[in-house]
């Protein structure tokens, strides 16, 4: 019984390891000096108050759950993580059921452009990510969707991170 269980894991370890999957994260090649980056606070060029601080904090979240790269100063960082928060976009999605003009549902869209560049100024990486999130209208639209700007914020945050972390 022990004898086939261990043949049985012999098995599988020689079939997986001959087909070139690794468990992790695998950096792209263009980015593999870069062990730290850092995250200055991203341009806002929006009206929307208080978006780049959220957008940030987002980004250094996401950065720090992944693992693959370390937050540090832009002093000790191998790379900094430049971004612009280009537009925010709503549409509705869902209106009142006794008022065809008053949304009750909206999507967001918050887009970010970002370039990820090393002590020199050379680009490294670079895209554009784009946060959607859906919210509720209440009776004060205005709160309604500054309460969904970390939703959105996180999203694109963890679009980028995907980005540098494993190249898609």
């Amino acid at each position: 019984m022990l004898r086939n269980l261990l043949a049985a894991a012999l098995c599988l370890t020689a079939l997986t390891s001959c087909a070139g999957y690794q468990l992790g994260n695998v950096k792209p090649s263009e980015l593999s000096a870069v062990h730290s980056i850092a995250v200055p606070l991203f341009k806002n060029d929006t009206q929307e108050q208080r978006l780049a601080s959220l957008a940030t904090n987002s980004m250094v979240d996401a950065i720090t759950r992944d693992g693959t790269f370390e937050i540090a100063s832009t002093a000790d960082s191998d790379a900094d993580l430049i971004a612009t928060i280009s537009s925010v976009e709503y549409s509705e999605r869902r209106f009142s059921r006794f008022d065809s003009l008053k949304a009750s549902e909206m999507y967001m869209k918050l887009v970010v452009d970002w370039n990820l560049v090393d002590s020199q100024n050379k680009i490294l990486s670079r895209g554009v990510a784009i946060g959607r999130t859906q919210f509720s209208v209440d009776s004060n639209q205005q709160t309604s969707r500054s309460n969904a700007f970390p939703d959105a914020a996180k999203d694109a945050a963890e679009i980028i991170m995907l980005r540098i972390a494993n190249g898609f």
